[in-house]
């Protein structure tokens, strides 16, 4: 599970192209593993200074706070992330004791495979199996795709908080944007240090920054004393670009999470 690494050797010159990474492991896939080269490829998704995680189980705490609160006012909780990779991640790391969990059409397929895979994924049920006046939506956790928001789909949980797990959530603009009730700072990629540690556990001389906020890095490390450049590629996910284009006025953990 997770992005993978190419390595390329010849005559002696080693280049390494990352994929999307992140850092801190999370117990869903590999953990990265810095492979000493002399060029790095490199995304910057998050590559501003202000990008700064909190740990992961901070923001499960978070959500898992948020999801008994509305419980015990019998409201549904539903959670907006993407489907491959972050609501796995999310159930892998929030207590499912708390209550039922429901999810999207386009989430279960993947979580199965993760079950097959040996990941632990706690038991989920089909959302559109339930009825509008099932109680058991007053206790539940429902994941569902960014896309779901303000669809009809959404019309069959009655009363509602809902949230959004992104690393967009750092800004308030993008919080703002959504509409959301609450934001989760969560993201499968690096933030600013981890990007800058990565960076220098391969060794390079070299570094090529790709997707993001490239100039900046690219400048910064620069000014390290690397011969670091830019350049586009046509790759990306639902989280490399920011889907409201909101300006850089970021949040602190808590804030984000409140």
């Amino acid at each position: 599970m997770g992005s993978a690494q190419v390595r390329l050797e010849y005559e002696g010159e080693v280049w390494v192209a990352s994929g999307d990474y992140k850092v801190e492991p999370d117990g869903t896939c590999a953990a990265f593993e810095p492979v000493r080269c002399h060029t790095f490829i490199t995304e910057s998704t998050f590559g501003l200074p202000i990008y700064r995680w909190a740990p992961q189980s901070q923001i499960f705490e978070g959500i898992n706070e948020w999801w008994r609160g509305n419980a015990a006012q019998g409201k549904a909780s539903v959670l907006f992330a993407y489907s491959f990779g972050k609501a796995q991640r999310i159930l892998h790391g929030i207590d499912s004791q708390i209550g039922p969990i429901l999810v999207h059409g386009a989430v279960e397929p993947l979580n199965r495979v993760y079950r097959e895979g040996g990941i632990r994924i706690p038991e989920t049920h089909y959302a559109g199996d339930f009825k509008k006046t099932d109680p058991a939506l007053r206790q539940a956790l429902i994941l569902a795709p960014p896309s779901a928001g303000g669809s009809s789909w959404m019309k069959r949980f009655g009363e509602y908080s809902d949230a959004f797990a992104s690393g967009w959530m750092m800004l308030r603009g993008t919080r703002r944007r959504r509409g959301v009730d609450r934001g989760f700072v969560l993201s499968d990629h690096a933030d600013w240090p981890g990007l800058l540690w990565a960076i220098e556990q391969t060794g390079a001389e070299r570094v090529m920054v790709t997707h993001g906020s490239v100039g900046i890095l690219v400048r910064y490390l620069r000014e390290l004393g690397l011969d670091a450049q830019g350049f586009s590629t046509e790759y990306g996910d639902e989280e490399d670009s920011n889907p409201t284009a909101a300006e850089p006025e970021a949040t602190t953990a808590g804030e984000a999470q409140s």
